[in-house]
């Protein structure tokens, strides 16, 4: 088939070729938002379902033009897949897509389940391996508990060392943190380097208007940015062979520089990405499931459809352009270019579709005023005032908006009310 829209368009896949799970972490959007339709799904991706997806990618790479794909193996937790689902997928991608598509391959698991022979099997087929920690043992254990309540921590550190220490994988695993803030940012940090994490992504835990935010125990109205802000400061002035990766922060920096940081929380780009469930079932992104019971499902399955025909439905076109398909407040917001008007999930009520600034929004607008004050402080002052730059405090940013929205604004948001 021809594409309805060329600029519509996919470059990576999360899998989940496992349905099921080993822990049951309490703020979970898979298993404990909600969403109850894993019920349904096999409990691992089957080798037609593998064939199908790699018969659509390369269809859809040719159309495109696209040169290198990622494929992000994720579950539920993805080594209940087994070692064998990993050599055929990575064997059979090889064959199909080289020389004309690199696969690029990635994997996000709770390490509970790791080995060294796992490392041995990843290193091997070349899979970056990332995996989730929320921090300090009485931190994680708070959320990240097994089927029966008992904490992960000692686990996943378990299976964390191992990665660290194998040597078979390239590079050192990435963690995936979900943001506590509760916790003391400092500690968390800390804790992370005593690990000898080289890298961190902070999220935001996936709520919307309907399921707010985990508040703190202070009622700070901004304790999501304050949390990210002491963190920051923490970080910045580290020694540079010192600092650890931080997605977040070097995205907001990159983009406040004129950069291109664009990923599914962050810019101005087409949020390029699909997710295929383990019957095949071609979805837009899952967090999306926080938004209700059933919400992401559509009827694209790789066994029957092209990647270009699932990227044409309501709920996919809008996820891939919401960076661009902005509610009327944050059009009007001097930071817009830089936070894209946030995660897409975050958006949601019931009562008014994504027609909503993110819940997170003035998380969001603090901390980016406050991290581009911190990198204009180290530019110099002649170039600032040589190029008209002010300093943006976050009070002011508030106001502006809150101020009347131009015609312009209106008519772009238009197209969000269907939604």
């Amino acid at each position: 088939m021809e594409p309805t829209d060329t600029t519509i368009k996919c470059n990576s896949l999360v899998l989940k070729v496992a349905s099921r799970c080993n822990l049951n972490c309490t703020y979970c959007y898979m298993y404990n938002m909600g969403d109850s339709t894993y019920k349904n799904q096999p409990k691992v991706m089957s080798d037609a379902v593998v064939d199908g997806i790699l018969q659509k990618t390369l269809l859809h790479c040719r159309r495109h033009n696209i040169e290198e794909f990622l494929f992000v193996f994720h579950g539920g937790e993805p080594l209940l897949a087994g070692f064998e689902f990993y050599e055929k997928f990575v064997s059979k991608a090889v064959n199909w897509l080289l020389p004309g598509v690199k696969p690029i391959f990635r994997i996000q698991t709770n390490a509970t389940l790791l080995t060294e022979e796992w490392c041995e099997l990843f290193g091997r087929l070349n899979i970056h391996v990332g995996i989730s920690l929320d921090g300090t043992p009485e931190d994680n254990d708070l959320f990240r508990i097994d089927h029966s309540g008992k904490g992960s921590y000692a686990k996943i550190i378990r299976g964390l060392k191992i990665a660290q220490q194998s040597p078979f994988l390239e590079s050192k695993p990435g963690i995936l943190s979900v943001l506590n803030v509760n916790a003391d940012p400092i500690k968390t940090y800390e804790h992370f380097k005593d690990l000898q994490v080289n890298s961190v992504d902070f999220l935001f835990p996936d709520s919307n208007y309907d399921q707010l935010p985990p508040p703190a125990h202070n009622n700070n109205e901004t304790a999501y940015a304050d949390w990210l802000i002491q963190l920051f400061d923490r970080w910045l002035y580290e020694p540079d062979n010192k600092r650890m990766s931080i997605r977040l922060f070097e995205g907001i920096i990159m983009a406040i520089l004129g950069g291109d940081a664009s990923d599914e929380f962050l810019g101005f780009a087409n949020n390029e990405l699909l997710v295929i469930e383990t019957n095949g079932g071609i979805e837009s992104v899952d967090v999306l499931r926080i938004c209700g019971d059933g919400f992401t499902k559509r009827d694209a399955n790789v066994l029957t459809h092209e990647f270009d025909e699932a990227l044409q439905n309501d709920l996919s076109m809008l996820y891939n352009l919401s960076h661009k398909k902005l509610c009327k407040q944050c059009m009007a917001c001097p930071v817009k270019d830089i936070c894209g008007g946030g995660s897409l999930p975050h958006r949601y009520s019931r009562n008014n579709g994504f027609n909503n600034p993110s819940v997170y929004c003035e998380d969001l607008l603090k901390l980016i005023t406050h991290i581009q004050n911190k990198v204009l402080e180290q530019l110099p002052g002649e170039l600032l005032n040589s190029c008209g730059i002010d300093f943006l405090h976050f009070e002011d940013a508030k106001k502006m908006i809150q101020q009347p929205i131009s015609d312009f604004a209106e008519q772009d948001f238009c197209e969000l009310e269907n939604f």
